[in-house]
Parts: structure tokens; sequence; C-alpha cells
């Protein structure tokens, strides 16, 4: 991201082995682009499915999210002893 110049570092200056980021102004423009396009595609998503089918869609996204974290937790847990 530096490179591209969308952040820049500085030292912090109370630690000196502390590197502060920031968003330049074009990390800034492009995270609001970014920002502004999920917008779209969630309108687009809503608008394609009937409010029943949305909130069905919703509850079964938000049950496989829960399983897919709780599956990350497990395969990134330290071994029990």
């Amino acid at each position: 991201m530096e490179t591209k110049k969308l952040i820049r570092r500085e030292s912090s200056p109370v630690h000196a082995k502390v590197q502060i980021a920031t968003l330049t102004d074009a990390g800034e423009a492009l995270l609001d682009r970014a920002y502004q396009e999920g917008v779209i595609l969630e309108r687009a998503l809503t608008d394609a499915f009937t409010p029943a089918e949305h909130a069905a869609l919703c509850e079964l996204l938000e049950r496989a999210t829960t399983i897919l974290i709780q599956q990350t937790r497990q395969a990134t847990a330290p071994p029990a002893t």
C-alpha cells in the first residue's frame, strides 16, 4: 500500500520502534470508492429478492458466517495440552 502511495508511515513520537500508518488522500479516495461500490452491490442484492427471500438469505448467510468463524478459530487454535 505504501508503494502505491495509499498510506504513509511515520515514526511514533512516543516509541522509536513504532510506525504509524495513515491513509493518504489517494488512500482515502480509494476507500471511499470501495465503500460506494459496496453500497451499490448491497442495494442490487436487496432489490433482487422479495423481502421474505432477503430475510431468509440474510439468516442463512449469518449462520454460514458463524460456522466459518468457528472453523477458522478451531483451525488456528493452539493444540490442547
